[in-house]
C-alpha cells in the first residue's frame, strides 16, 4: 500500500467559486504532474498533491478538484485534517452537486442494480463498500429478516457523515426499487446508525453510541435473525445476530464467497477415523459463519461434526452455539484469546482448522507486531490440524500484503514440520467490489489448504 506523503508547508492556495453548483464551492488544484494517480482511476487525493494547503474548510465540504492547470477533474469532499485531503464522488462536470441526496440515491440504486444481478435480492448483502460503489467513506449493509429488513449504516468519513440526515429519504427510494417479489416494503424496514468507529476520530468528527434511525416493530434488533445465502445449494441460513452492538454492522457478509469456497473444495473433507465425526475448531468464530455453514455442508451428506467455536465474547459464543447447532452440528464452547489460550488443546486433533481473526493490524507503526501475531496464530493452526487435515487462514488486515501473508503461513507450518498443499484462494465476497486501480480496497485475503507431515 502507498505510504502517504505529509503535506508541503510552502503550498500556495488557489481558490475561486465553482460555476456549475448553486452554491460556491471551494476550487483545489493539484501540482504539475500530480495528477497521473488520479486521472488513472485512484479515488484520492492526498495532501502534500494539492498546490495549496487544504486548511481553511469544514470537514467534509463539498470541492471542485483541477489538474494544475485549471482543467476540471473531479467533485468530491476535502478534508484539511486527514492525509488523504479529498475523496472523489463524480468525474462528470455535469454532475454539479455530488452529495445532494438525488445523486447519492442514484449511485446507491445502481449499487443495488449490481447485487440483484448476482442473485443478493431475497438474502443479506452489503449494498455499499465506499470508493468501490463511489460513495468513499459509506458503508451500507442491508440484513433481510424472514418479514423485514434493517440498513445499518456507516459513516467513516466527515463527507459522508454530512449525508446522514437524508439517509432515511435516500434508502427509501432504495427500498422502494427492491421491493416486490416477497421484498419487505418500505413499512417493513428499519435503519441503524453505527458510527462507533474509532476512524472518525481521524476525520475531525466524533465517534457515536449506536443508534436506531428508524424502529422496526416487534423486531429485537439486539437477537435479529438473518437471513444468509447458503453456500454450495439450498435455502438461506438464519443467523441471530446483534445489529445494534455487535461487531462491525454485526455480521461478516465479507466472508461470503471464502465459505463458498471452502465448501466446494472441502466437500470431500472425512474424519480419519470413519466412526468419528467431523472435528471442526472454529477460531474467533463470532456468530459461528463458518461453523454453521459448515456443519450444514457435511450435515447434509450424512456426514456428523463436531465445532469446537473459540472467541473472547461470551455473548458471541452464545449465539454461535444457537447458529451451529440449528444447522446440525455438535458445539463445544471456548472462551479465550486465540494467541495465548490454545495451548490446552491437543495436538493433530481436528480434520479442519478455521483461522478468522479480526484485524491484528491496525495502523502501519502495527506492521511489525501484527504480522508477528498472524505467525503466533498459524502457528497453533498447524499444530492443531491432523495430518491429512484441511485448513482455512484468512487476514482482513489492509496493511499486511498478500505477499507477506503468504510468507508467514508458510513459516508458521515450517515450525510445524509440515508440507501445505494450497488448492484455493479466496478474497472479499461479491457484493464488497474492488477496483483495480484502489489496491487499499482489496483488504481480505484467505488460503485453504491440506496439511501433511514432513518426512524429513
Amino acid at each position: 500500500m502507498r505510504e502517504p506523503l505529509l503535506p508541503h508547508p510552502s503550498s500556495r492556495c488557489y481558490v475561486c467559486p465553482s460555476m456549475t453548483n448553486s452554491k460556491p464551492m471551494q476550487t483545489w488544484r493539484l501540482k504539475s504532474g500530480a495528477d497521473r494517480r488520479f486521472r488513472s482511476g485512484h479515488p484520492w487525493v492526498y495532501s502534500n498533491e494539492l498546490a495549496a494547503s487544504p486548511a481553511g474548510i469544514e470537514p467534509g465540504a463539498p470541492i471542485e478538484l483541477c489538474d494544475a492547470g485549471g482543467k476540471f477533474l473531479a467533485r468530491g469532499y476535502g478534508n484539511p485534517h486527514s492525509l488523504i485531503a479529498f475523496r472523489v464522488l463524480s468525474r462528470n462536470p455535469a454532475v454539479a452537486e455530488p452529495l445532494a441526496a438525488g445523486e447519492i440515491a442514484k449511485v446507491l440504486l445502481e449499487a443495488l442494480a449490481l447485487r440483484l444481478s448476482m442473485g443478493f435480492g431475497k438474502t443479506s448483502f452489503r449494498l455499499c463498500f465506499g470508493e468501490a460503489d463511489g460513495l468513499p467513506g459509506l458503508v451500507i449493509d442491508r440484513y433481510r429478516l424472514a418479514s423485514s429488513q434493517v440498513f445499518v449504516v456507516q459513516a467513516h468519513t466527515a463527507g459522508m457523515d454530512r449525508i446522514l440526515p437524508e439517509i432515511e429519504k435516500i434508502l427509501e427510494k432504495v427500498t422502494q426499487s427492491l421491493a416486490g417479489a416477497g421484498e419487505p416494503a418500505w413499512e417493513r424496514t428499519g435503519i441503524v446508525i453505527r458510527n462507533d468507529l474509532g476512524v472518525r476520530k481521524l476525520e475531525g468528527i466524533e465517534e457515536q453510541a449506536p443508534r436506531v434511525l428508524r424502529d422496526l416493530s416487534g423486531v429485537s434488533l439486539m437477537e435479529a435473525k438473518i437471513l444468509v445465502r447458503a453456500a454450495g445449494s439450498g435455502s438461506p441460513l438464519e443467523f441471530q445476530v446483534d445489529l445494534l452492538k455487535g461487531q462491525k454492522t454485526g455480521f461478516f457478509l465479507d466472508q461470503a464467497g471464502n465459505v463458498e469456497l471452502a465448501v466446494t473444495r472441502l466437500k470431500s473433507l472425512r474424519p480419519k477415523n470413519a466412526q468419528e465425526p467431523l472435528r471442526i475448531l472454529d477460531l474467533c468464530t463470532y456468530v459461528g459463519q463458518w461453523g454453521a455453514q459448515l456443519a450444514r455442508a457435511f450435515h447434509g451428506q450424512g456426514v456428523p461434526v463436531e465445532v469446537t467455536a473459540v472467541d473472547a465474547s461470551a455473548q458471541a459464543l452464545e449465539f454461535a452455539r444457537r447458529n451451529i447447532e440449528a444447522e446440525g452440528g455438535v458445539c463445544t464452547l471456548l472462551r479465550g484469546d486465540v494467541l495465548k489460550d490454545l495451548e490446552t488443546l491437543t495436538s493433530s486433533s481436528f480434520d479442519l482448522v478455521i483461522s478468522d481473526p479480526p484485524a491484528l493490524i491496525k495502523g502501519r507503526k502495527d506492521v511489525p507486531a501484527g504480522t508477528h501475531a498472524y505467525l503466533q496464530l498459524n502457528t497453533q493452526v498447524f499444530r492443531l490440524v491432523r495430518p491429512g487435515g484441511a485448513v482455512v487462514c484468512c487476514s482482513c488486515s489492509g496493511l499486511l500484503e498478500e505477499e507477506s501473508f503468504i510468507q508467514t503461513l508458510s513459516k508458521a507450518a515450517y515450525r510445524n514440520r509440515r508440507s501445505v498443499r494450497w488448492i484455493a484462494r479466496g478474497g472479499q465476497s461479491s457484493d464488497h467490489p474492488a477496483l483495480l486501480e484502489f489496491p487499499e480496497g482489496r483488504y481480505l485475503k484467505a488460503w485453504i489448504g491440506f496439511a501433511s507431515r514432513n518426512e524429513s
